[in-house]
């Protein structure tokens, strides 16, 4: 019974963090694919305006001042706000972005597969997505219309896990003057990277403080929306784990009590016969100490493969965050030592019992 207490705490210990790793992993890959920490909108008009369809990671985005992207910028701990125009015509999305921009941006240098990226002093000219050249049989110089006739001169692929993927991209002032509404020096989407991924929530709650009306999608609320998995952090998993652990040492000592309850008179002949209190001691110990071994590495393996199975399971469309989560020894190797000890001090607090035994009374126990 000792050894499946033991395999259950460290697959359990395993398990959890392994899924905490890939839960943590996943909230940042769909913004880290465009270089951000955080995507500002608002989900409610600024001021009156015919806006048309707007949209933002599937959501009404309405255009707002693109000079906010300058006072964004002077909020503590943000690095650049990108001002990115997005707008939808049925099934088509069509996007403005500064071609300046090449590492926070809804497209970037390289996701360019053919032809060229866009320059700051382009016009008419587009970058258009591959599967939507495919579909409509555009190359490069081929023209492509969205309120404006564009040349395509460049042609691109962003990963599957980019949360603004569009058909065309122009540059912004082009889009601000060609769209129906005429939307001039507006955006409706700014892509905000910090200095750090650790002041991820208190730019966004600055953010949110400062302009009540606006709202921060990060990789954390975009995780609790897309992926379906319950949320559970590091030092959860690890606190959950090894208060597990804990009790699976009462469980330990419990049982080897009554283990030498059991041989209480086995005890007292080996006693008699010239065992010392040492030696006692150290028979009933590493007979613990074989049972963590066993259950040691059966937990490990066990921990492996549910772990794993948790991380294919986490990520939704990304495709699992099994391959995202590198293997790692020092977790293997914590979980081994936590059921090494345990038995140990299973065996101590159970042997010490033991040594205590006087040989004649011992013998006696029927």
């Amino acid at each position: 019974m000792n050894i499946v207490g033991f395999v259950i705490a460290i697959s359990t210990l395993i398990t959890l963090v392994m899924a905490a790793r890939g839960w943590e992993t996943c909230t940042s890959v769909p913004l880290n694919d465009i270089g951000t920490d955080i995507i500002f909108i608002y989900n409610a008009p600024v001021k009156p305006l015919n806006t048309g369809c707007y949209i933002a990671n599937h959501l009404f985005a309405y255009p707002f001042n693109q000079t906010l992207l300058a006072e964004i910028e002077q909020v503590p701990n943000v690095e650049c706000a990108v001002p990115i125009l997005m707008h939808r015509l049925r099934a088509m999305v069509f996007t403005g972005i500064d071609p300046t921009q090449t590492i926070t941006n809804a497209v970037k240098p390289s996701d360019v597969i053919e032809g060229r990226y866009l320059k700051a002093d382009d016009e008419y000219v587009a970058l258009v997505d591959k599967e939507y050249a495919s579909l409509n049989n555009l190359t490069l110089g081929s023209t492509v219309s969205y309120a404006a006739n564009y040349t395509v001169v460049g042609i691109v692929e962003v990963s599957a896990t980019n949360l603004i993927k569009s058909h065309i991209y122009v540059n912004l002032p082009i889009v601000q003057q060609v769209l129906p509404e005429k939307p001039i020096g507006f955006v409706n989407m700014g892509l905000i990277r910090t200095t750090s991924p650790s002041n991820v929530k208190q730019v966004s709650e600055a953010l949110k403080e400062q302009w009540p009306d606006s709202s921060t999608l990060t990789g954390l609320d975009l995780a609790e929306t897309a992926f379906g998995v319950i949320r559970i952090g590091e030092e959860t998993a690890w606190g959950i784990s090894l208060a597990l652990a804990v009790i699976t040492v009462l469980f330990a000592v419990k049982s080897q009590l009554g283990n030498v309850g059991e041989r209480t008179k086995e005890i007292g002949i080996l006693k008699a016969i010239g065992w010392s209190n040492k030696n006692v001691v150290n028979q009933i110990v590493v007979e613990s100490l074989i049972q963590g071994v066993i259950g040691g590495v059966i937990g490990c393996c066990l921990g492996l493969v549910f772990g794993s199975i948790a991380l294919s399971t986490i990520g939704g469309e990304i495709g699992g965050a099994l391959s995202l989560v590198p293997f790692d020894p020092v977790l293997i190797a914590v979980g081994f030592v936590i059921a090494l000890v345990s038995a140990v001090v299973a065996g101590l607090f159970s042997s010490l019992r033991a040594a205590r035994l006087v040989p004649v009374e011992a013998i006696r126990t029927t």
